[in-house]
């Protein structure tokens, strides 16, 4: 990696990532045309995972042995002119206080629960189906987040695109509820695929500004909405999953659309690669008066490292960043999980309680877009995730008491923890985003994202265990974001800074710090700080590790991860 003194020539400028950007438009035509196309896309992804609420629920049933019809009407007959009742509601045993053998559903809903009987003593498996959908997302996040950093975004992108459509047809033609089951830990894979890509893919191509709007934008919440009135239509568990998979079949066309990201190819060192995209992108977004060739330079010096897992933990900052954000994840998966099935043992209708889920969730994101420019990540995500503990404990107090509007007061309070949490998962994601360098961003992500599956894990496992302890999932919730809040306070603020594109010096929370003091005290040009004269120092690679604020305005490397680094051509 070469650096330029700009002091002695300023016609050999080599331009930052962000500096190309902004000279791109910042947020043209070609970014929003791209944001647009990769949430259309989401909406497979958001079927198959919200699918599962419906597909997993359980109609409302009874044993019918006795009956003699499978029908609750046939459950009531005469004896010596007394009414009798076989069908008892939710009923494990018959009328003669043994184990029931046949049982009856309302047709309202068909899930796998009235297709393999998955009731009494299985009543257990649709949590187990949900946890293994959610470990293939856990596997999915590992092997994309190494794929995505090692050969780029694009390829792990468009595999799980694949990959949700050859397994929602899978999950079609189950015959039993162990082939359904494998249908969804590859349905999960293909989901944490996508998940673990898109945000860095998209956050590449924007400006500090314009990122939390890509990632924060409530598309999630909208393809809910629209998913519980067409699972509503449907009505059908099977057929839910083919219409997601033939919804998958147009997504290919996105393949001309969504470029390798040339933020990758340029921290992996292959500029003439990163030229071709970058003047795609300029001339889509008729931006073309600037020089490229000045502002793409192939480095002196190549870099071939390849970078894994464990540069996630080579400083003792970088290790306490990384855990901290973990806690912070493993929160969202817990909660938004937990929350999100629990919607199944909620009073009134299932569907319309998911579209009021989904529609809730709709201005609280469009507010935390907002409070994340204007107050930045950390305080966003402490709000959210205080809206979440208050909701939480508060739902946890009203099950486990006995008061009056008992389920008014369990739906409000749980739709508030909702709306804390889906709120949380933007500001979070972003702050996880602008914390990691290019080189490690997608390891990063992927990593973090597999700890939140395996609070996503546990979620329909409280579920399951709150029919039996009322009030423990709420509770979890409210400890969990908790300790979050208290943790997001050691974490540094994000806002308003570059991306960081390779790891050119030792991570380090302090220098997060100094970099919103040094942005302070830049504004005050009387400030000691910043009219320091430049020392004489040998130029070695060594030295650089020590260069003052005043050297870092400087000189401009190859790859730049600061503001006060970024050129403006």
């Amino acid at each position: 990696m070469t650096t330029i003194d700009t002091s002695k020539d300023n016609d050999t400028k080599v331009a930052s990532p962000d500096a190309i950007i902004e000279n791109l438009g910042g947020c043209g035509r070609f970014q929003i045309r791209m944001s647009i196309v990769v949430h259309l896309i989401k909406t497979i992804i958001c079927f198959s995972f919200m699918g599962m609420i419906i597909i997993s629920a359980a109609p409302p049933w009874w044993c019918t042995d006795g009956a003699t019809g499978n029908d609750v009407k046939t459950c009531t007959v005469h004896e010596n002119n007394t009414a009798v009742q076989y069908c008892q509601s939710k009923s494990c045993v018959n009328g003669n206080n043994s184990k029931c053998q046949n049982f009856g559903f309302e047709s309202s809903l068909n899930t796998i629960v009235n297709e393999f009987n998955l009731v009494c003593d299985r009543d257990y498996i649709p949590s187990i189906i949900n946890s293994i959908q959610i470990s293939g997302v856990l596997v999915g996040n590992i092997v994309a987040g190494q794929i995505a950093d090692l050969f780029g975004r694009k390829p792990p992108f468009f595999t799980s695109i694949v990959i949700l459509i050859g397994f929602n047809l899978f999950g079609f033609f189950s015959t039993s509820w162990q082939m359904f089951a494998i249908a969804r830990f590859f349905t999960g894979v293909g989901g944490g695929f996508f998940l673990t890509t898109q945000y860095c893919l998209l956050s590449e191509f924007t400006l500090a500004k314009w990122r939390v709007w890509i990632v924060g934008f409530p598309s999630w919440p909208i393809q809910s909405c629209l998913f519980s009135l067409l699972a509503w239509l449907i009505h059908d568990w099977r057929y839910i999953q083919l219409m997601t998979a033939l919804m998958g079949i147009p997504c290919f066309l996105a393949w001309c659309v969504i470029p390798e990201s040339f933020r990758w190819y340029i921290a992996h060192d292959k500029p003439e690669k990163a030229e071709v995209i970058v003047r795609a992108v300029a001339k889509f977004n008729r931006r073309t008066e600037f020089d490229i060739d000045k502002m793409l330079r192939k480095p002196d010096t190549k870099e071939d490292k390849k970078y894994t897992f464990l540069d996630l933990f080579k400083s003792k900052e970088m290790v306490k960043v990384t855990f901290l954000l973990a806690a912070n994840w493993v929160a969202l998966g817990l909660v938004s999980y937990g929350i999100a099935f629990g919607i199944q043992s909620l009073s009134g209708n299932i569907y319309f309680n998911l579209f009021l889920f989904g529609l809730t969730e709709i201005p609280s994101k469009a507010i935390a877009l907002w409070l994340q420019n204007r107050f930045g990540r950390r305080f966003t995500s402490i709000l959210c995730f205080s809206t979440v503990a208050i909701g939480g404990s508060v739902v946890g107090i009203v099950q486990t008491s006995d008061v009056p509007n008992k389920d008014e007061l369990t739906n409000a309070f749980a739709l508030v923890s909702n709306m804390g949490i889906a709120t949380a998962w933007g500001s979070v994601q972003t702050m996880t985003i602008e914390i990691y360098p290019t080189v490690i961003r997608n390891i990063g992500f992927g990593t973090l994202s597999v700890t939140g599956r395996i609070g996503a894990i546990v979620g329909p496992q409280l579920v399951y265990l709150n029919t039996y302890i009322p009030g423990l999932l709420y509770y979890a919730c409210a400890t969990i974001s908790i300790i979050c809040v208290v943790g997001i306070l050691f974490l540094p603020e994000t806002m308003d800074r570059n991306l960081k594109d390779r790891i050119k010096q030792e991570f380090d929370l302090e220098n997060a710090v100094i970099h919103d003091i040094v942005k302070n005290n830049n504004e005050d040009k009387e400030s000691p700080e910043i009219n320091i004269k430049e020392p004489t120092r040998p130029k070695t690679k060594d030295s650089r590790k020590h260069l003052d604020v005043t050297d870092r305005k400087k000189t401009i490397p190859y790859s730049v991860s600061s503001k006060t680094e970024t050129t403006h051509m």
